[in-house]
Formats: C-alpha cells, structure tokens, sequence
C-alpha cells in the first residue's frame, strides 16, 4: 500500500498527540532528577522526591531487575503478618516490595496465591472471590520468567505446572504496550499510595512504589499509575496493594532497609510500615 504525504502527516500528527497524551497525565515526568544506584549486579535502585504537574509532591522508589542476573519470587506467610522489611531480611533479599491483597485483621491472601509450586491456602469462594479489580495475575516459571497478563480461573494456575509462583492482583495497568481499561472504582479513582510491578521487554522487571497520604506526598490515581509505567517503558504492568502496605526494601540501607516512606503513621518518614502477608523479593 502506498503511503501519501498527507498520511504521513497524519500518522506524524497522531503520533505527537498519543505522546502529548501520555505526558499530560504526568506531566513534569521528564523533567525529574532521579537519584541512581546500583544496589547489586543486574539490580537498579532509582528514586526522587520531586514535584509532578507543577504543584504535586510526589515520592517515587524504583527497582529495575535484570532476570537474566537476578531471581524473583513471591514470599508468602499464610499463618501471620509481618512487616517487609523483616520478611525480605530474613529471606536473605536483595530488595523487596510489598505483593498482593490480604486480611488485615486475620493475615493470609485475599485472592489467589501459588508459591514454589504449591497452593497452600484452600481455594473458597468467600476467601477468594473475585472483584473487578483483581483482573491481573504475575506468575514466575521454572526457568525465573516473570508474565504479567489477565487473570485467568484459579483452576488454571493450578494445572500449570510451569508457573512455580503465581498471584492474582489487579487492576491490570499496562497489557501489550497499551494502557488497559480500568474499572470505575474508588481504588482506581482516588489518589493512594501505590505498588506495582511492570516488564520492560521479557528480562527487565519494573517494581515501583509511590508515597501518598502526607503534605509531602500526595500519591496517584491508578489512572496516573498507568501512564506512569507506560513512560517508563513498561509493555505490561499490574496493580499491587497499596495504601498503608506500599513499602519498598533495599538491603543494607538505613531505616531497616525501608527506602520508601510508609504512610500507616500518616508521617513523612520510614517508620509507618504495615504487616503484610506476602511479598515480591529480589535475590
């Protein structure tokens, strides 16, 4: 098929307003000085306190992982919860990030969870019944790949023998290089503190925290999330527990390893951390 001038000019036009787009959404994201440091070999550490559409406080702590260097699995305690940073310490961890939803009250996962091979909750609709948020999943194979995609029935991780790990979470972000279609609940529309994971291309892992509920960080909507890791350059991406649970550890840094600023105190500091049940870890 030829291609006209004036058709260049439009793909040209619909390409610069696709990028206006995305840059709206966050905007003064290209203007961020991020702090950079190599924590261990195939392991990123960036982070910025910075300020996003001129007058938004925002801190931002991420992870880049290189899956060819490094192994990422999903830790889980079904029995109690447990602060991250002593989680991702006493697993021998390189860095760590809180995972998926669990009971506050009574620990153990609220939706889907396999790690190492096996399902050690007992699968019951009223423990994991699905809302349209949770309609993302991570599953990490035998070989250490990471697939971030829809999720799928329970049943379905089960039978798949080749995925050692396997969590459902949500809402999806980013699905095939375009930003997926997110429901119109409170979760997705208020601005929270955030976690989530992401995949630049098939060997580098994207983790991601985002400060909220304080002066000095005001947090995102999950719509602003996704644009997010779409300038980041993420192909795929998915929603991990936020609010109170949003923490990120890096081994060997002060605070216990907490590089982020936990918000379950309501301070701008790294002390609010909350218990959680289960986590992302780097090794």
């Amino acid at each position: 098929m030829k291609i006209t001038t004036s058709c260049r000019l439009t793909l040209s036009l619909l390409t610069l307003l696709i990028s206006f787009s995305l840059h709206a959404q966050v905007k003064g994201f290209e203007k961020i000085k991020w702090q950079k440091e190599k924590i261990a070999p195939g392991v990123i550490w960036k982070s910025s306190h910075t300020i996003i559409d001129d007058t938004i406080p925002q801190n931002i702590n991420i992870l880049i992982v290189n899956t060819r260097k490094r192994d990422i699995s999903i830790l889980y305690n079904p029995e109690k919860n447990i602060k991250t940073s002593i989680q991702a310490s006493e697993a021998s961890a390189i860095a760590a990030v809180n995972a998926g939803f669990f009971n506050v009250k009574d620990g153990g996962s609220v939706t889907y969870i396999k790690v190492n091979g096996l399902i050690v909750d007992s699968d019951t609709a009223k423990k994991w019944k699905r809302v349209p948020n949770m309609n993302g999943s991570i599953a990490i194979d035998t070989d250490g790949n990471v697939h971030i995609s829809k999720a799928m029935e329970n049943s379905w991780y089960d039978s798949k023998k080749e995925y050692r790990d396997a969590l459902v979470t949500g809402p999806l972000l980013v699905h095939d290089k375009t930003k997926a279609i997110l429901p119109q609940t409170s979760l997705v529309t208020a601005r929270h503190p955030r976690s989530c994971i992401g995949m630049i291309g098939r060997q580098k892992i994207v983790l991601l925290t985002l400060d909220g509920r304080t002066d000095q960080a005001a947090g995102m909507t999950l719509l602003q999330l996704a644009d997010l890791m779409m300038l980041l350059r993420c192909t795929d991406a998915v929603n991990l527990d936020g609010g109170g649970s949003t923490t990120m550890f890096v081994k060997g840094k002060p605070f216990s390893g907490v590089v982020n600023m936990p918000c379950d105190n309501r301070n701008f500091d790294h002390e609010g951390e909350r218990e959680v049940s289960d986590l992302i870890i780097v090794k």
